[in-house]
């Protein structure tokens, strides 16, 4: 018999040139695997010359098919294969969606504390437009940050929502979700979406309330306004804040409740304890260049600088734009500035990174096969025995 190969191949979309995603396959190439039958039609196909690397294709994605999936939905869309010389199939991959990987998990991740996981995530969670439709300007290059709505992002295998909330006093609804001063959607539609799903899925949700760009003030009314709202819309999903960080997810699912909301303001932490969680601690590295995101990404994981937390800590594994390159459009938008790093990440968080990473959030998530990292890692790791 002859020696076998096994790959691993990426099938991602490619965020850079426009509005219009066009799909990207990576691969990496390691030994042999058993041999199968090549069954369907071939709409483009390349000869590799390295043994890892990533080419873009001429297919533009569909999103007609992650309208179409639900939570039963595995492989979609596009397959890739490496092939022989004699067109035998060595080894198969697809874009695919994990919409109940937790639970898929929990026999193994049950007794795990929530910053012991590998959870993937999205910045700026709530950053798209709901057509693509649209015509890109300024504004839009540099507040979306994502292609899909939250459902579709949860359906992707998305368990930490980064969430900024703007009030507009005069305004029919009063609060929105923000990407700085831009606002995007009425927050109440945001909030549904992910109610919705835990309902559904009884998936483990982190939904972080990180920054109020817009309307607070210095003043605590609106806050309690807001927490008036949160609690309103999501009291039959929100996990009860007395588990801790320090509870078990085993805990958080016995309590039928899934939804960790997270609140960052020091005095919703001291008045409202009962309804909302501790946040999540981001670490930002404000970097323009793939070379400074990876120095910074590996510098907050290395042992001389990483330091234990009571709750979890989030890779803000993204470029951030300086105010004049915005003004000046030095970077050509947020979706070039994810697909110079996106591939990059991807591939640190499945090596150096990936046994150590908390939550990691990225930009344009369907460019990275991060959520594909986290469950990888997910299950070689032991919960702690404390």
């Amino acid at each position: 018999m002859e020696s076998m190969m096994t790959t691993t191949t990426m099938v991602t979309e490619q965020p850079a040139v426009s509005t219009t995603p066009m799909i990207e396959v990576g691969w990496e190439y390691d030994h042999w695997d058993e041999y199968g039958e090549r069954k369907k039609p071939v709409l483009f196909s390349i000869q590799p010359m390295y043994v890892n690397g990533w080419t873009a294709t001429d297919i533009i994605y569909n999103r007609e098919w992650l309208d179409q999936a639900d939570i039963t939905t595995s492989c979609y869309g596009y397959y890739a294969y490496f092939i022989n010389a004699n067109g035998t199939i060595l080894s198969e991959h697809c874009m695919k969606l994990y919409p109940t990987w937790m639970n898929d998990l929990r026999s193994h991740v049950g007794q795990f504390r929530m910053r012991e996981l590998f959870i993937p995530g999205t910045h700026d969670s709530a950053s798209y437009k709901k057509s693509s439709n649209y015509q890109e300007n300024i504004v839009t290059k540099y507040s979306l940050t994502q292609d899909d709505d939250i459902r579709k992002q949860l359906l992707q295998g998305v368990r930490y929502i980064d969430l900024r909330v703007g009030y507009y006093k005069v305004s029919n609804p009063q609060f929105w979700a923000n990407h700085g001063i831009t606002r995007l959607h009425p927050l109440k539609q945001i909030l549904s979406q992910v109610r919705d799903y835990a309902l559904e899925t009884n998936e483990i949700i982190i939904l972080d309330v990180q920054e109020f760009p817009v309307g607070f003030g210095k003043q605590y009314d609106v806050h309690d306004k807001l927490i008036r709202l949160l609690n309103e819309t999501l009291h039959d999903v929100m996990a009860d804040p007395s588990i801790s960080w320090d509870g078990r997810l085993s805990e958080i699912w016995a309590g039928n409740k899934t939804v960790i909301l997270c609140y960052d303001h020091e005095y919703a932490i001291r008045s409202y304890p009962h309804v909302v969680w501790r946040s999540v601690e981001q670490k930002w590295g404000d970097v323009q260049s793939l070379e400074e995101l990876k120095s910074f990404l590996f510098k907050v994981h290395s042992p001389y600088y990483f330091r234990f937390s009571n709750r979890p800590v989030a890779d803000m594994a993204e470029l951030t734009p300086d105010p004049w390159g915005i003004i000046t459009d030095r970077y050509g938008g947020l979706r070039k500035m994810a697909d110079s790093v996106n591939r990059f990440v991807t591939k640190w968080y499945f090596k150096e990174l990936g046994p150590m990473a908390n939550v990691v959030a990225v930009d344009f998530i369907r460019g990275t096969n991060i959520i594909d990292a986290a469950i990888y890692w997910n299950q070689k790791r032991v919960p702690s025995g404390k």
